[in-house]
């Protein structure tokens, strides 16, 4: 089971960055063509856009993995060890909670737009593969903060060599 959430990982950072250099390249085509040559391309703001759409909510679950979502620590810092794992433990059930009301209500959205056969105006792309992220990525969300959950809950409340090193000063 590790071994395919690293090959995942390893894929969406993958996808991650190609997403980011076909984004640059697509924005400085559209540049070049609407600066040089007189002319705009119709469809590539909206491809930006929607590249840009899965980015974010794929960047959001990527960062879940490397701990960089933002946290206010001014109150978590004062807690012992213990405290600070119940802190953690409630915080990622919060998070959790969120990313399931993503999931249902993303997942009733997604249906909506396919039932309503919404297409873009200027690519013609199904609407729902846009907003297809949500509930998509709020699944891996919610997969990896159980996976992590549960990490937290099976480990012992101890202190890490830095913070016995500040007591210590």
């Amino acid at each position: 089971m590790k071994k395919l959430c690293s090959l995942y990982n390893q894929f969406e950072e993958l996808i991650l960055v190609w997403s980011l250099i076909c984004t640059v390249v697509i924005v400085f085509v559209q540049v070049i063509f609407r600066y040089i040559f007189n002319d705009s391309l119709s469809w590539s703001e909206e491809l930006t856009r929607y590249i840009f759409i899965w980015q974010i909510w794929l960047g959001a679950s990527y960062g879940l993995t490397k701990d960089k979502h933002i946290k206010v620590e001014v109150l978590y810092n004062f807690f012992p060890p213990l405290g600070k794992k119940i802190i953690s433990i409630f915080a990622n059930l919060c998070f959790l909670g969120f990313c399931i009301f993503l999931l249902v209500n993303g997942g009733e959205l997604v249906q909506t737009l396919y039932v309503q056969n919404s297409v873009s105006p200027a690519l013609r792309l199904p609407m729902y593969l846009v907003y297809l992220s949500l509930p998509f990525t709020s699944l891996v969300m919610a997969l990896r903060l159980v996976a992590h959950t549960i990490g937290l809950i099976k480990s012992p409340a101890v202190q890490t060599p830095l913070q016995m090193k500040k007591e210590e000063a």
